[in-house]
């Protein structure tokens, strides 16, 4: 049997409140003093560290924003759900686009969240699919691929069937319409396993909704890809909400702004380096860069690959053909960091453009903000390829 777990929808929601006022065209000032509450508690509440608020503090909130519902919503829908939770910490990222991206799970058989490793593509499908849930009769189901074979090593089709029949619990025979979402999370390196098995599913039962997790497209003609970025102001709110406000003064803000800028945005990396900072100073980690063995967790609950940086972009180089590898290498050596589709032509590798292109779209390149046909590598991208070439010389 599928446990049934209370899942709280609509309940304290900390990112309403900012995406309410910035509606309005609000500072968090200005809403201090139409509520009558602190800057100091708008910032808190804002930032999630405060779960249990005040109900008086609620309705201040709530008169102030001219919402006629409560913002302390506390019904509870119950969701049939097997497989990794969603998580407990407040979302991260604007609300508005959460809910587009669970409108889009709704309304499509077939969704998959693709972008970058660590930009939070598995915390984000399991909370829409928490947002969804109620939805569907069957529930929710969610199934980890990351820790099987790649199909470098040969066909997965039989393993990722296998993985997914296993977590569904269902036997052969078993031909009901099931009315369920089915998460497939981290499958960037099966594509074609993963997509033969989707098909399948979505054949024979016709209630069936999936959404996958993958950090590049496994098909264009087959359900919708929804790009994830990387955090933009929200990066800043996640270190803070993860080392704690009063942990800098005034002036170290902009260091940390300044970090989260070379980090990427990324959430995953963002939660590496606020692990550092916790006995590292601000100021020491720019200075370091940080460097790539800076940037790691020893959380065993990620799977290997996403447990560092190094490790992250390792696991993307792997996927890589050689001839794309010899393209990131060469582009690493290059004496400045922009470059154009003239410096690629001329290298040493097959379809040089069809092989920029691909980069892009797996986020080890990416384009320039002043011009569209101009590149760079992705942060840290060129300090572990080097790396990966010096280790292949060395051997």
């Amino acid at each position: 049997m599928m446990p049934v777990l209370g899942i709280r929808r609509n309940t304290w929601d900390a990112t309403r409140i900012a995406a309410l006022r910035e509606e309005r065209g609000w500072t968090q000032e200005e809403l201090a003093e139409r509520s009558g509450l602190s800057v100091r508690t708008i910032r808190n509440l804002e930032l999630g560290w405060v779960q249990s608020p005040r109900r008086s503090s609620v309705d201040l909130l709530a008169d102030a924003l001219g919402m006629e519902d409560s913002l302390n919503d506390v019904s509870t829908d119950r969701i049939r759900w097997r497989g990794p939770q969603p998580p407990p910490t407040a979302l991260v990222g604007p609300r508005a686009e959460h809910d587009r991206l669970a409108q889009t799970v709704r309304a499509n058989r077939l969704t998959t969240f693709i972008g970058p490793g660590g930009v939070g593509k598995t915390r984000l499908a399991l909370s829409v699919a928490a947002e969804v849930g109620p939805s569907f009769r069957d529930g929710v189901v969610v199934v980890e691929l990351g820790d099987l074979p790649s199909e470098r090593l040969g066909d997965q089709t039989s393993a990722v069937r296998q993985r997914v029949r296993q977590q569904l619990g269902w036997d052969r025979t078993d031909e009901r319409a099931a009315d369920l979402l089915l998460v497939l999370d981290n499958a960037e390196h099966m594509p074609d396993s993963v997509t033969a098995v989707t098909k399948e599913l979505l054949g024979r039962y016709p209630g069936l909704h999936v959404l996958t997790t993958a950090r590049r497209k496994l098909t264009e003609r087959l359900g919708v890809n929804c790009e994830i970025r990387p955090l933009t102001v929200e990066g800043e709110d996640l270190m803070l909400r993860h080392v704690g406000a009063d942990a800098w003064s005034a002036d170290e803000l902009p260091l940390v702004a300044e970090l989260c800028r070379r980090l990427g945005g990324l959430p995953r990396w963002l939660e590496f380096a606020a692990e550092r900072l916790r006995t590292i100073p601000v100021t020491a980690l720019l200075a370091h860069g940080p460097s790539t063995q800076m940037l790691w967790t020893n959380d065993h609950a990620l799977l290997p690959h996403q447990r560092s940086l190094a490790e992250s972009l390792r696991w993307d180089l792997d996927l890589l053909t050689e001839d794309h590898r010899i393209m990131v290498q060469r582009l690493a050596m290059l004496p400045t960091p922009l470059f154009t589709v003239d410096e690629v032509l001329p290298m040493p590798v097959r379809n040089p453009l069809m092989l920029l292109s691909e980069l892009l779209e797996a986020s080890l390149i990416v384009a320039d903000g002043t011009d569209r046909y101009r590149y760079r590598l992705a942060p840290y991208v060129d300090e572990v390829a080097l790396d990966l070439q010096e280790q292949v010389v060395g051997f």
